[in-house]
């Protein structure tokens, strides 16, 4: 490791804020070992002495991060204590010392990744900052010696200090950024988005290749902090999974990787489609999973997605009969005027809900429409139009749905009639402003708006600009899609992000939601692979 390249940064004036720099030593099986050296000629040799004694332990240096300190302030901490409990969960940017020497500092990464900051036992909207993991911590990745209690410090001033970080790995290296809300996430220059991007998708893909055993179920997720598995699972997020998995299979040439994919449909298919014992020509997906035996709208809508995905892909038509009957069960579920039902009792066929989650009516929609390119027949059609009319009437577009964003974009190369123009343009345009300024990554947002923009290049084709110009922002429209792409890496496990979680190893490469505990859940990866897809193949990138 070229640990040459992190002492000729040292002398920098925009870095010598503080006599301390604080090295992050990560490896691929248990926390970063993290430690202060001093900005001196000995950096070098107390770096390799660290690495050495690691080493010595089994644990091999994947990536060294030396974090500069830029700005130190000192506040009261029951002031500080306050900051965070009031901050989003896991979005801490600064750093903490409780003396000047820096014997017991702590990076926003520890902090963010041991959950020093965690949700009130009972009430997940109110945080506290819990004494129990920072001791846990402590123990067992610090040589500090001593419990430490909020008490100790209640009535002293601490420091908070900023840093500008900087990763090795494999002789390379990358500045990431200082501050905010993409503190600590590599820096990536204009040259460089669409290799990175693409980097991204594939990574993500074989991540989610990967959680499939041989029986075609995945690994359902985990929360990476202590590395604890969801024992949850899902059948509809299941199916909504492989669809995003084959679109990165698909985007990756990877052919191998679709036979693999396949096996999660026929899992799907083995134990959980449900045949109507009263009509053998419709059929449903129940989940019986975690007992609750229902049939979803939205489940029937993302079979229907991706059974058409696989055979689209390979030029087939292996699951045609029984797309159809799921069809026909998804048609039972909508009424004569386009209103849905959106969950059945499994077996029975009885209404248990009749609005649940508003994202099943797109997801039904989608799925017919999918189904209808396939096949041509205008029954499928006939009830998109029919959800249609009802989503219209009801302003749906104020879901800022990204199924209806896709349904709405292929409705309109077959029916480019201007009710759906003007219903996609309106999905799209009322949030751009929240958006562009949220401080999540929220990926269905990048998903919908690149449906949305597809929509909007195949009005110009048929020269709609006014219609376009009536009801969206371009110029908007497209700084909310650039900044929401290179915003969304917030939530992708680089190397030094993920060096300071329990096991590193299994989650790098894959994405997450931080503020619900830095979770990586199968259908989250989805939703960022399917909105990176979308930017990447249809986006003006070199614009």
């Amino acid at each position: 490791m070229n640990i040459e390249m992190i002492e000729g940064l040292r002398n920098r004036k925009d870095l010598l804020t503080s006599e301390w720099i604080i090295i992050s030593l990560g490896f691929k099986t248990r926390r970063a070992h993290v430690f202060k050296v001093k900005n001196n000629n000995f950096l070098r040799k107390k770096v390799k002495e660290e690495i050495k004694k690691l080493s010595d332990l089994g644990h091999v240096t994947e990536w060294l991060k030396a974090d500069f300190i830029t700005s130190e302030e000192a506040v009261q901490f029951s002031s500080l204590l306050k900051t965070m409990q009031q901050t989003r969960r896991n979005y801490i940017d600064f750093g903490i010392a409780f003396d000047k020497h820096y014997a017991l500092a702590f990076l926003p990464e520890e902090i963010n990744a041991n959950a020093f900051v965690r949700p009130v036992p009972g009430d997940k909207n109110k945080m506290f900052v819990c004494e129990k993991n920072i001791n846990t911590y402590l123990k067992k990745y610090k040589s500090y010696k001593g419990v430490y209690f909020h008490k100790k410090y209640l009535n002293k001033s601490v420091v908070k200090f900023q840093t500008r970080g900087y990763l090795l790995e494999d002789d390379k290296m990358y500045e990431l950024n200082s501050g905010g809300d993409m503190h600590g996430v590599r820096k990536i220059g204009g040259h460089q988005k669409k290799s990175e991007y693409r980097r991204l998708i594939q990574t993500a893909t074989h991540y989610l290749k990967d959680q499939i055993d041989i029986n075609g179920k995945y690994e359902y997720g985990k929360f990476p902090h202590f590395d604890k598995r969801i024992a949850f699972y899902n059948v509809l997020r299941h199916t909504s999974s492989t669809y995003s998995l084959l679109e990165g299979l698909e985007f990756l040439n990877d052919k191998k990787g679709i036979e693999w994919a396949k096996l999660t449909i026929d899992h799907l298919l083995e134990h959980f489609l449900f045949i109507d014992p009263e009509d053998p020509e419709a059929a449903y997906i129940f989940d019986n999973t975690n007992d609750i035996n229902e049939i979803k709208l939205g489940q029937n809508g993302v079979a229907l997605i991706t059974l058409t995905k696989y055979m689209m892909m390979t030029e087939s038509d292996t699951y045609i009969d029984v797309a159809r009957k799921i069809a026909k069960g998804t048609l039972r579920m909508i009424g004569d005027n386009g209103d849905t039902v959106h969950v059945l009792n499994y077996p029975d066929l009885t209404v248990k809900e009749e609005n649940r989650v508003i994202y099943y009516d797109g997801e039904a929609a989608f799925g017919l429409m999918r189904l209808y390119q396939m096949d041509q027949n205008p029954k499928w059609l006939e009830n998109v139009e029919l959800l249609f009319d009802h989503f219209i009437a009801n302003d749906y577009w104020k879901n800022s749905d990204h199924w209806l964003s896709y349904c709405t974009y292929e409705l309109t190369k077959v029916k480019p009639e201007e009710k759906y123009f003007v219903f996609g343009l309106k999905n799209v345009a009322r949030r751009l402003d929240f958006i562009y300024q949220r401080e999540t990554t929220f990926p269905t947002f990048l998903e919908m708006l690149m449906a949305g923009y597809k929509m909007v290049d195949l009005m110009k084709e048929r020269g709609m600009d006014e219609l376009i110009d009536a009801h969206l922002n371009q110029d908007q429209f497209e700084r909310t899609i650039e900044k929401r792409v290179d915003y969304q890496r917030t939530g992708y496990f680089y190397p030094e992000i993920a060096m300071y979680f329990k096991n590193p190893g299994s989650i790098l490469g894959s994405f997450f939601i931080k503020h619900h505990g830095y979770r990586v859940r199968i259908d989250d990866v989805q939703h960022y692979i399917s909105g990176y897809i979308q930017y990447m193949n249809f986006y003006k990138i070199n614009k």
